[in-house]
């Protein structure tokens, strides 16, 4: 592959931002990618602190998968209680409420780790 600037020349390899192939007079190296010299750059680092934070939050994922299925539990719990302490009984809105926000957070937890267990 030669040089996209200079066509008489090797590249030493690709733009992460235009994937264009570029010689050592061209190139910047940016650690984790290389760069158009003076044209590419504020991009590419851009990239990899994007693609950096992601991975961050990814990798935490896993542990906070309870934090809005323990909330919608405890939410049904609560209309639940309050439903049936009530004279209305299980066919009060509240207790139905209660137990639609129970479904959700058994649905919402099961779909989360099936998520994360088919991806590791």
């Amino acid at each position: 592959m030669q040089c996209f600037n200079h066509p008489h020349t090797a590249a030493v390899g690709l733009c992460k931002c235009c994937s264009r192939g570029l010689c050592r007079e061209c190139v910047s190296d940016l650690d984790h990618g290389l760069a158009c010299r003076d044209r590419h750059e504020a991009q590419v680092e851009a990239m990899n602190m994007i693609i950096e934070k992601n991975a961050r939050i990814y990798a935490a994922a896993p542990k906070n998968i309870l934090i809005g299925p323990i909330f919608f539990l405890l939410l049904g719990l609560l209309f639940a209680g309050f439903g049936y302490a009530r004279a209305g009984g299980i066919t009060d809105l509240p207790f139905l409420m209660g137990i639609a926000f129970i479904i959700f957070s058994v649905v919402s937890y099961l779909r989360s780790r099936a998520l994360f267990r088919e991806e590791a």
